[in-house]
This record gives structure tokens, sequence and C-alpha cells, in this order.
């Protein structure tokens, strides 16, 4: 997932592609990355999760050596990156999965701690990428040593012992309407909370590097440290927002988080420096570390086996805005410049604080 930003502009180059056309690539991996959710919760419910971890890290070893030997175009770019989108979220989202089903309180607390994992190998990844592309390693080859390390994974898992979630099912029509009739406001306002924060962060990372390239004309270990910063400032902003997970209300969090972010977002797009964007782009990282894991802890709120489908529909929606928002970035670059677009990520952060005034509400969050 965060490979792409850093490459983006080389493979652009490489094939000849258009800046209006630069995000398909994205909506073609975020798409995959749905089908792949989907995939997990209808038709391997009853394949332990261990198994459906190591199944798919093979498939994204395969996935990523596709991308990197054998794509030509455009079009077997985004194909191949549709591939690699696959088993991207059964890989992260089956701990989400686990927490909602074995963590029934504290949920946002053991979340983040979780997150903390991801976070690390997002902050390493764009500045490992970009100083392999500044030394004069081909973009391919950057994709076939993911593939490598992915296969490296599948093995190493597959010897791990791991607990399988209880009582799980494959997602019927009757079991979505089960969830929706419990608290459908709830289920809603998770949803949109999810929809705008993902799309706006997986937008982030899609396009900073880019930004920084086009901006201020950089070079591929500074666009690269543009992902980075931004995943410091994630990795900084949970070691802080951890211990306020236990004493202060999530929703009231995910207000104050969501707007500083909004805030920051725009700053970054303003900036006459790059100096001044890459640290309000750290900023940014810390203002929103902790709220991907609030609105994921809602889906606790629902009971037993049904938090874990709330935590996929929680995914789901969120893969939904990170199909569209990337994808828009490329024609409003095209047509306003960088610094307009980027500003127009500030806008479903902003939307993110207005939803979770609905959490708060719809969970009974103030009574608890």
């Amino acid at each position: 997932m965060a490979t792409l930003g850093p490459v983006l502009d080389s493979v652009l180059r490489d094939f000849h592609i258009p800046l209006a056309q630069g995000g398909l690539p994205a909506l073609a991996y975020f798409s995959g990355i749905v089908i792949g959710l989907l995939s997990l919760n209808v038709f391997l419910a009853h394949v332990p999760v261990k198994w459906c971890l190591v199944g798919a890290a093979l498939v994204e070893s395969v996935a990523l050596a596709t991308t990197g030997l054998l794509t030509r175009s455009l079009g077997s770019f985004a194909s191949a990156y549709f591939l690699v989108g696959l088993p991207a979220w059964v890989l992260s989202g089956v701990s989400g999965m686990w927490i909602s089903a074995h963590v029934r309180e504290k949920a946002a607390w053991a979340l983040n701690l979780v997150m903390l994992s991801s976070v690390s190998g997002m902050t390493a990844t764009p500045l490992i990428v970009g100083l392999l592309l500044s030394s004069g390693v081909y973009w391919r080859w950057v994709y076939v040593g993911e593939a490598i390390l992915a296969l490296v994974i599948a093995v190493i898992i597959s010897f791990l012992p791991l607990a399988d979630i209880p009582d799980r099912e494959n997602v019927r029509p009757r079991h979505l309407r089960a969830l929706a009739a419990h608290n459908p406001r709830l289920l809603a306002a998770l949803g949109g909370a999810s929809f705008m924060y993902l799309g706006a962060e997986m937008t982030l990372i899609t396009w900073l590097p880019k930004f920084e390239v086009d901006v201020f004309a950089t070079g591929a270990t500074w666009a690269g440290l543009a992902v980075t910063f931004y995943f410091v400032g994630q990795i900084a902003g949970r070691l802080a927002g951890i211990p306020l997970t236990r004493r202060v209300l999530p929703s009231s969090l995910l207000v104050a988080f969501a707007a500083l972010t909004a805030v920051f977002i725009a700053g970054v797009a303003a900036s006459p420096a790059q100096g001044l964007s890459l640290a309000l782009t750290f900023v940014a990282g810390f203002s929103s570390s902790a709220s991907f894991s609030l609105i994921g802890s809602y889906s606790s709120r629902f009971p037993l086996w049904y938090a874990g489908v709330a935590y996929s529909c929680f995914q789901l929606s969120g893969g939904v805005g990170s199909i569209l928002f990337p994808y828009l970035i490329g024609p409003v670059a095209a047509g306003a410049g960088f610094r307009a677009a980027v500003a127009v990520t500030a806008v479903p952060m902003l939307l993110v604080a207005f939803f979770a005034f609905g959490l708060r509400r719809t969970s009974g969050e103030a009574r608890l």
C-alpha cells in the first residue's frame, strides 16, 4: 500500500501515462481490497484465520511478482495492482476482526497497539523505496523484492499459533439484516466515518510523493520521505494517544483529531517551502494517528459474532472511499494543480468529525 506513492512518478513516466489517469492504479488496488474483503466474509469464513493469512500472503507474493516482471502498460499495471489489493486487507483485516471478537473492553486501546505494527511498516516502506529508486534501482525490482518478502511472511505465519475467531460464519443477507436491525444508525455512522477517513488517508499515501515531485521538484528519496513523515507522525501520535483512549470518550478524541488533521492537510497544500510541507505532513500524521482505531472500536458495540461483521462493514466502507478519493485527485491535480488537489483532501477529514457526533449519539457512549 505504501509502495505505490513513491514509485508512481517513475511508473507514469515509464508508461507515458497522463497525470489525469494517474489515479487508476490506486482505483484498481482498492477495488481489489474491497473484493478481497468481501471474499473473506462471504466465502472463507470456514477457513481458520491462520490459513486465511497464509493463503493471502502467498497470493500477495504472486501478485507483486507479476507487477514487477510482467506489466507493460497502464492497463496491465492497474490489472496487476488489482491482484495486489485482493489479499491486502485479508492480511490486515483479520487482526481487527479478531480484536472485535475477543476484546470486549478497551477495544480502541487494543486496536491502537496492534496498528502500531502496521504503521511502522508503512513508515519504513516509503523511505526504503525512495532510497532504492534514488540509488538507481529500477522500480520493477522493488516489487520483486516485496514478492520475496511476502513469501517469507507466508512461511513464518504457517508456523505460528493463532486462536481462531469463534462461531465465524459466511456472511449472508440475513446476517446483514440482523446487524442493521440491531442499530442501523450506529452502522451508518460507522460506515460514513470510515468512508471519509480512509478515503482521505489513502489519497495522501498515494499522491503525497507526486505532490512533492511536481510542486517542489524534489528527488525520489525526499518524495518518499513525505509518506514516511506522515507515518512517523502517526507512530508518535499513537504512543501519545493510547493513554488518552482510556480516559477520554473515543468520539471526543475523534472530533478533535479529525478537525486538526483537516487544518494541517490544508497547511501542507499551501506550504511555500518543502521543509514546512514535510513538517506539517508529520503533524497531520500525528493528529490523525488514532482515528482509524477510534472509528473501528465502535464495531465492538455490536453483540458477539456480529462485532466481526460490523468491523468488516467498517473496512468495506473505508475501501469504497479508498477507491473513490485517490482516483478523483488525478483529474483535480491535472485541472486545478496539485495544491488544490491536496487541499480537497481536508474536506472528508472534516466530515469525519461530523460523523463522530453520530457515533456518540447512536452508541450510547456517554452513558457508559
